[in-house]
């Protein structure tokens, strides 16, 4: 079979593989074949893309997992999942813990929308705490053979990457106050206050915040972006805008059922937004575990109400997964809408245009 890896369905199948050619077919092709869903689409996307100066670009990739790359080509994951659906225990689950249920079900919803083995270019991961649609063994697994990218993550963290087999010195440790250099940008480690964070692990108490999560300040010449993982609010973070400005925040969401808070409200993410002093608002992780999942459009109109009233002097900008902001030209943009020509799509309204204009030109 001739493969083009330009074709349109991301993985190099001509056009009507799927549908339109008799074929033997095993568990293995078909997993092979269909996901991840996007192929790799978005890989190519991002491989390809020359940020501006003075930008900064974010893929979502559902949940909290992120791509980000900077204007001098520098790629990064933050808390990318490539995992499916699981469960966790009552001896080891924040959840759990909070809730006193003995174990918990997490069903993934969103899409796999990149091949995390089909970077060419990786330069880091970062990971703001160890569950495991954030410190994913195979993002992790996926990066470390195929890349030269490096981990850095607090120290709960970086003991999980140790068990993943990865080298020593390919991780770093994320120290509250502490800066990195990387290509395109610095990164100031930042701290969270991520209470559920706090509880997960083998020990019986509570974790140290700075051992267990931290936030990660992308300093680009596009503007600070602030990854929160998975935090709840707290009174803390209205300190960070005596340091740094804070242009995007982009943090957690979703429904809590009584007894196992794990998400911020609505509510908590907009007071979380003025606590910040934040120019835009990106809210994640709503979309993709059952558990914690609520209509989509509710929750989203219920975030923009509030904010509207609230804080109407910072703007919110709601994605979809897949999709890419560009900051600062997108923060006007509200609502991210998929564009023809977009993730590997291409349409010619150029040549269909010039067949019709002939049509009604020979019939005049």
């Amino acid at each position: 079979m001739e493969k083009n890896i330009e074709c349109s369905d991301g993985r190099g199948l001509t056009s009507g593989t799927y549908t339109n050619i008799n074929r033997t077919i095993t568990k293995d092709m078909w997993l092979r074949e269909a996901f991840p869903e996007w192929g790799t689409f978005l890989n190519r996307e991002i491989e390809k893309l020359e940020v501006s100066k003075g930008q900064v670009s974010m893929w979502w990739c559902g949940g909290s997992s992120w791509v980000l790359k900077t204007d001098e080509g520098g790629i990064f994951f933050i808390d990318m999942f490539s995992g499916g659906s699981g469960y966790t225990e009552l001896s080891t689950c924040g959840v759990c813990r909070q809730s006193g249920a003995d174990s918990s079900n997490w069903l993934r919803l969103n899409p796999q929308v990149i091949d995390p083995w089909e970077f060419k270019r990786l330069d880091g991961c970062f990971i703001t705490h160890v569950h495991q649609d954030h410190c994913d063994i195979y993002s992790v697994k996926a990066a470390l053979q195929t890349t030269n990218a490096k981990f850095y993550g607090p120290k709960v963290v970086t003991k999980r990457l140790q068990e993943f087999e990865v080298p020593d010195e390919r991780i770093t440790l994320a120290e509250v106050g502490k800066t990195i250099e990387i290509p395109g940008a610095k990164v100031h480690i930042m701290p969270c206050f991520d209470d559920t964070a706090i509880r997960t692990g083998g020990a019986a108490g509570l974790l140290d915040y700075d051992d267990a999560c931290v936030c990660f300040l992308f300093e680009t010449s596009g503007g600070n972006i602030l990854f929160m993982g998975d935090t709840w609010y707290n009174d803390g973070y209205s300190y960070f805008s005596q340091f740094f400005d804070i242009d995007v925040a982009i943090f957690d969401m979703g429904y809590n059922h009584p007894g196992a808070t794990d998400k911020m409200t609505p509510y908590d993410c907009v007071r979380l937004g003025k606590a910040l002093n934040a120019k835009v608002l990106i809210p994640d992780h709503y979309d993709n575990l059952a558990a914690m999942a609520w209509d989509p459009s509710v929750i989203v109109n219920q975030f923009e109400r509030i904010a509207t009233e609230m804080t109407p002097e910072i703007k919110t900008v709601i994605m979809q997964c897949g999709g890419r902001f560009d900051y600062p030209k997108d923060q006007d943009i509200k609502h991210y809408r998929y564009k023809p020509g977009a993730v590997g799509v291409d349409i010619n309204r150029v040549d269909t245009y010039k067949k019709m204009k002939a049509k009604f030109d020979a019939n005049k």
